[in-house]
């Protein structure tokens, strides 16, 4: 798979920095350098463009913070994914490959690179910093909007690598330009302690060419809320972008953390450092409703128990 070359309106993302603190979005974040493409992104997908405070935008001058958790849009065919896999060291890239054969460096590039077959395998490896993470990198224009030029996401996630060879191969059976949505699809889930966890992965569904898919819906003001168990959706949530991670190599601090991820995996029974920090974050969110829940089933109880207790005075003294 290779990268489109065609001139970039801007950048699609699930998060940004907000003083310094990564935070993941529950829609669509757009940044680009175009006021007038800021804009228009902003009529087509809701938000205000506004100055882009949240970095995380490769320097883009604005962002408009949508209203959008899917968005239509047009794909050219399986070359519009570009995905290798990375691993990073102190001194910069030191693992490169597709998967089976090396992608760099130029005097390795075709030989096989040794990574394990198995997706398990290479998540394993990679939490253990001995293998590269995904970088998947998709080119796309809006639907709605494809005269304002091609926009991109990337990623590093394992869910959407798995998905790649199925999105590619609807790609090529569509047989040109397709027409496909872009969402940030909720997750749900318990953890093997019993935590419920929830969050939003990268998806790409293939609709088909266009002129047979139907228009894209209307905006509206705020995206759908979240089901339970999830807590109140909020315009962002602390989180660890997606972004190409760093290894244990490259500073103190990170193998400092790896760390205390390992060990916060096995506390929280969570399968990925993602996983990890997310369902901590939700246990920290979620810490001061639990306070007062708890606070609430304890009266409760001592009312129980206080009733029960009469009825079994009540009984005893019918008994003498």
């Amino acid at each position: 798979m290779t990268q489109s070359s065609a001139a970039r309106a801007g950048r699609f993302h699930q998060g940004r920095l907000s003083d310094g603190r990564p935070q993941t979005l529950d829609a669509w974040r757009v940044t680009t350098d175009d006021a007038d493409v800021a804009a228009r992104v902003a009529g087509f997908l809701g938000g205000e463009p506004r100055p882009n405070e949240g970095t995380g935008g490769a320097g883009l001058a604005y962002e408009v913070l949508t209203s959008r958790e899917s968005v239509r849009v047009l794909l050219d065919g399986p070359d519009a994914v570009a995905a290798h896999m990375v691993l990073r060291g102190s001194k910069g890239i030191i693992h490169e490959c597709d998967g089976v054969e090396f992608l760099s460096p130029e005097k390795k590039k075709g030989q096989p690179c040794g990574c394990p077959p198995l997706l398990e395998d290479r998540k394993l490896a990679a939490r253990n910093g001995r293998g590269p993470m995904p970088s998947i990198d998709i080119t796309f224009r809006i639907a709605a909007a494809p005269a304002l030029g091609t926009f991109h996401f990337m990623t590093g996630s394992w869910q959407m690598t798995a998905q790649l060879s199925e999105l590619t191969d609807a790609l090529e059976r569509v047989g040109g330009p397709a027409v496909c949505d872009l969402a940030m699809e909720l997750v749900v889930y318990t953890t093997k302690t019993g935590k419920g966890v929830c969050y939003r992965k990268p998806v790409v569904t293939v609709l088909g060419s266009p002129g047979t898919v139907a228009p894209e819906p209307r905006p509206t003001a705020e995206p759908t809320p979240a089901p339970a168990p999830c807590a109140p959706r909020r315009k962002a949530r602390p989180a660890p972008e997606p972004t190409t991670p760093s290894t244990p190599e490259s500073s103190p601090l990170a193998g400092v953390d790896t760390v205390l991820l390992r060990r916060a995996a096995q506390v929280l029974g969570t399968g990925d450092h993602q996983e990890t920090v997310i369902a901590a974050l939700s246990e920290i969110v979620a810490g001061s409703q639990q306070a007062a829940e708890l606070a609430r089933l304890r009266e409760q109880v001592g009312r129980i128990a206080a009733i029960a207790e009469q009825a079994l005075r009540g009984r005893d003294s019918s008994l003498t």
